[in-house]
């Protein structure tokens, strides 16, 4: 269970830095030049915080999908943290 949680924590921290580091400055760019109706940067940050909220939706259940999508048990290692 601990391997899970610092695996998890991991996949966290790089899905929620990985747009600063590459995609921003595009973001900021794109938003400079929008003219929306909600304002300049509403509209990337809704969009910014739902792609966040789904990537992480999708790591917690990755062990479910990875068995829906047909992983198989014997493919899994049994890891028993002390």
């Amino acid at each position: 269970m601990v391997a899970a949680d610092v695996q998890f924590g991991w996949a966290l921290q790089l899905s929620l830095l990985t747009p600063y580091i590459q995609v921003l400055p595009c973001v900021r760019i794109w938003s400079d030049k929008c003219s929306s109706k909600y304002g300049r940067r509403r509209p990337f940050i809704l969009a910014g915080s739902l792609m966040i909220s789904v990537a992480v939706t999708i790591i917690g259940f990755s062990a479910d999908i990875g068995y829906l999508l047909g992983d198989a048990d014997e493919d899994h290692r049994n890891f028993k943290g002390t």
